[in-house]
């Protein structure tokens, strides 16, 4: 086995520099010859770029939003001696390896139209500029270049410049972050293919607020738990009884169904974003390593680690604390179902909550839903016991 290192490869006459997006391939992912492996910004381009050789990715040599150079090294391959090192050449021959085919070429925008005006080139150094203050695409490509390329100072005298009246604008854009394009990605694709249904019930809650204050009472106890991760742990029991809340689809004619559920919970972010926290086979877990497990993943997604993947079958989304005891919960796909809990709210005195079900449709029909979320008010109303049975 050899180590080598793939350049930024030369995609045109006058390329200087590039802008690193994103990266495809991660540390350890096995890579094929011609297989996409990163995403970069050029003067007039968004490109994948495939990688020159088929082996594992051993290291970046970069970062996401880095710039670089043409010619710079940009990662570390593994590769078979006696079948790839013949392949290994100063960088042209990677560079001729990696341009991308046509299809994978984004153009930029046509600018607005002010008049004539003679196209300049924005290298992604100025691009990147762009965005930390705040200007879109459109804004950018109206500014005046001081030659053939836009630079970065040209930026700042448009900004020392621009009127009054363009910087009152009654709008600003701003790029969306990573984790709310990937966001808006599976819910566009879920919309594609899930066939959503709904059903609500309330259940009570009082039971669940007196197992919280039991142990919140006992000076040793193993963990303290907050309502939500109660309500979590009911709604997972109910899994053993209802096979099809811990399945998945596969393709339009198989089922697949999952010994233990994986759960997945919706976690709120500052700026309004949403991410993920995994518990995987969480219906395996006795009471106090759920609780354990749900706060350790919750507190990794509010640290910006979306953990979502392929495996979740159920998916989780609480209000409480917020005024709202309603909801439509949108189901994300892979998972069969998401159900919601809001606010509590009084019936003759007792804390009640509504329980909103979203299912696919396609898998799950109305009883089917309506028999897991009566279990789940069950579990709910019988906290208490379950909570000693969870502890064995």
């Amino acid at each position: 086995m050899a180590i080598v290192e793939v350049v930024v490869p030369q995609m045109g006459e006058g390329l200087q520099e590039v802008r690193i997006l994103r990266f495809l391939k991660q540390p350890g992912d096995s890579v094929k010859r011609d297989e996409h492996i990163y995403e970069m910004e050029t003067d007039k381009a968004v490109l994948e770029v495939e990688s020159p050789y088929s082996g594992v990715i051993v290291e970046w040599l970069a970062k996401e939003g880095d710039i670089l150079p043409i010619g710079a090294p940009i990662v570390r391959i593994e590769v078979e001696s006696a079948v790839q090192m013949p392949a290994v050449a100063p960088a042209t021959p990677a560079a001729e390896a990696a341009v991308p085919r046509e299809t994978t070429i984004t153009p930029p925008r046509e600018p607005v139209s002010m008049g004539p005006r003679t196209e300049v080139i924005i290298p992604p150094r100025t691009r990147a500029y762009a965005r930390e203050k705040g200007l879109s695409e459109e804004e950018l490509r109206r500014i005046p270049a001081s030659g053939t390329k836009l630079m970065p100072e040209d930026i700042d005298l448009y900004l020392a410049t621009r009127s009054t009246a363009i910087a009152e604008a009654e709008y600003i854009d701003y790029p969306l972050s990573p984790q709310q394009r990937t966001f808006i990605y599976r819910v566009k694709r879920s919309s594609q293919v899930v066939v959503p249904a709904t059903l609500k019930r309330p259940a009570r809650w009082d039971a669940v607020q007196r197992v919280v204050a039991q142990f919140k009472s006992q000076a040793n106890a193993p963990v303290q738990p907050s309502e939500f991760q109660v309500f979590a742990y009911c709604v997972v029991q109910a899994t053993r009884n209802h096979p099809k809340f811990r399945s998945q689809l596969v393709g339009e004619d198989t089922l697949r169904e999952y010994k233990h559920v994986n759960l997945g919970i919706a976690v709120a972010r500052p700026g309004d974003e949403l991410v993920t926290a995994l518990v995987k086979e969480a219906s395996a877990l006795d009471f106090v390593s759920f609780v354990r497990a749900v706060q350790a993943q919750i507190r990794r997604a509010r640290q910006g680690e979306d953990q979502a993947d392929a495996s979740i079958q159920l998916l989780l989304t609480y209000m409480g604390g917020y005024q709202m005891i309603d909801a439509i919960p949108v189901l994300v796909a892979p998972a069969i179902a998401i159900l919601f809990a809001g606010d509590t709210f009084l019936v003759d005195d007792v804390p009640h909550v509504n329980l909103v079900l979203t299912f696919d449709h396609r898998l799950i029909n109305g009883v089917g839903g309506a028999e897991f979320l009566n279990e789940v008010a069950r579990n709910l109303e019988n906290a208490e016991q379950l909570m000693q049975q969870g502890l064995g």
